[in-house]
C-alpha cells in the first residue's frame, strides 16, 4: 500500500529511532539542528513524516560512528516491538507469519519511503522469501539500510512466533563486512550469500504457516484499516523544495553534482525534476548556482581551506572562476570575506 503523502519521507518512528541510536553512540547530533524536520517537536509527533534526505543524513553519520555498514542489522536487533509503531504490530496480528509478513510488505509505507524502498514476496510451496531494495544512495548507506531491512524481518518474525527462527538463507548484494561474525550470530546462520543478485531473507514454509501464538481473530484487519488511515493522515514536515535543496547540497559534498544524480536521489526522472523546478519558478542552473554560492560562502567564513580546494569542492575549474563568482555575489574578494569573519587566510592563494 502506497500513499502519495508518504513519498519522499519516512515515518517519525524510524527517524526517532535512528536519531536516538546516533545519540547513544556518543556522536554529536548538533549538526542536524538545521534540519527542521529532525527537531524535538517533530520527532514527538507520531503522525509526522520526516524527509528521506534528513533520515539519510543520519544513516550516513551512523555508518561512520558505529559499526560500519553492519550497523543497520545490529540496530534492528536492539529495537523492541513497538519501536516502529503500527508497522511492528502488523507483524504479530495475522493468523500466521505468512499472512503477517505479506501484510507488512503491503503497508511498508507506514514506516519507510514507498518511493525508494521496494519489497517483494516470493513463494514456491517450500520456502517464503522477502526481497528488498532501496534507492541509489551512497554505497555504505545502501548497505546499512539493506541489512537493517533484512534484520527487521527476522527480529519481527521471531517476536511474532515466540521462537528463535533461523532463516534458510540470507543474501545481500554487498561484500562481506568486517562484522561478519556478529551478523552470523544475529541471523543464526552462516548461510549468508554476499555479492548476490538481490537482497533477501528466506524462511521455511512450515515456519511461516504455523499459527501465531498471540494472534487475535480480526485484529489484523483492524490494524490494516488503521494503516490506511495513518497514511492518509500523514504529515510531511519538509516541503519538496527543501528536500531538493538538501539533496543538492549533499551532491556538492559528494562531488556528484549532476541533474541525473540528484533526480535519482529524489526518485524521479531528470525531466520530471526540471518540470517541478519550473513549477516553482526556478531552474536547475539557478538552483545549482544558489547552492554553490551558499557552500562557497560557508567554506570561506568557517574554514581555512586553501582557495584552490574550495574551488574544486564547489565545482570551479580554477581560482579565477571562484574569485569572479565571489565578487559577483558579495562585491568583495575571498580574502576580505575571511578577514571580516576572523578566519586567517592560508599563506598561498588567499
Amino acid at each position: 500500500m502506497q500513499s502519495h503523502h508518504a513519498h519522499g519521507t519516512v515515518s517519525v518512528h524510524l527517524a526517532r529511532f535512528i536519531v536516538d541510536a546516533l545519540r547513544r553512540s556518543g556522536a554529536g547530533v548538533d549538526r542536524f539542528a538545521r534540519f527542521h524536520d529532525l527537531g524535538p517537536e517533530v520527532l514527538a509527533n507520531d503522525l509526522a513524516r520526516v524527509s528521506t534526505p534528513s533520515a539519510l543524513a543520519v544513516w550516513e553519520e551512523l555508518t561512520v560512528t558505529e559499526a560500519g555498514t553492519a550497523v543497520g542489522a545490529l540496530l534492528a536487533a536492539e529495537a523492541p516491538i513497538g519501536a516502529f509503531g503500527l508497522w511492528d504490530y502488523l507483524v504479530t496480528s495475522g493468523p500466521t507469519l505468512r499472512e503477517s509478513l505479506k501484510q507488512v510488505v503491503e503497508y511498508n509505507a507506514v514506516v519507510a519511503d514507498p518511493a525508494n524502498e521496494r519489497l517483494l514476496v516470493e513463494e514456491d510451496g517450500h520456502t517464503f522469501t522477502v526481497r528488498h531494495a532501496t534507492g541509489r544512495w551512497g554505497p555504505d548507506v545502501v548497505a546499512a539500510i539493506d541489512w537493517f531491512a533484512l534484520a527487521m524481518f527476522l527480529t519481527r518474525a521471531r517476536a511474532a512466533t515466540g521462537r528463535p527462527l533461523v532463516p534458510l538463507r540470507v543474501s545481500v548484494t554487498h561484500g562481506a563486512p568486517r562484522q561478519y561474525r556478529r551478523l552470523a550470530e544475529l541471523f543464526g546462520t552462516t548461510r549468508i550469500d554476499f555479492e548476490a543478485p538481490y537482497n533477501s531473507i528466506t524462511f521455511r514454509d512450515d515456519d511461516v504457516r504455523a499459527p501465531l501464538p498471540k494472534a487475535q481473530p480480526g485484529l489484523d484487519r483492524l490494524l490494516a484499516q488503521q494503516a490506511r488511515m495513518t497514511l492518509a493522515a500523514a504529515q510531511p514536515v519538509m516541503l519538496w523544495q527543501d528536500s531538493f535543496r538538501m539533496v543538492l547540497a549533499g551532491a556538492f559534498r559528494e562531488d556528484q553534482v549532476s541533474l541525473e544524480y540528484v533526480a535519482g536521489r529524489l526518485a524521479m526522472s531528470p525531466r520530471t525534476l526540471q518540470r517541478r523546478l519550473r513549477e516553482l519558478g526556478t531552474t536547475w542552473r539557478e538552483e545549482v548556482e544558489s547552492v554553490r554560492q551558499e557552500r562557497t560562502m560557508e567554506l570561506l567564513r568557517t574554514t581555512d581551506l586553501p582557495l584552490q580546494l574550495i574551488a574544486a569542492r564547489v565545482g570551479y575549474s580554477d581560482l579565477r572562476a571562484l574569485r569572479r563568482a565571489v565578487r559577483r555575489w558579495d562585491g568583495r574578494a575571498p580574502r576580505d570575506i575571511r578577514n571580516a569573519a576572523g578566519v586567517p587566510a592560508p599563506a598561498a592563494g588567499g
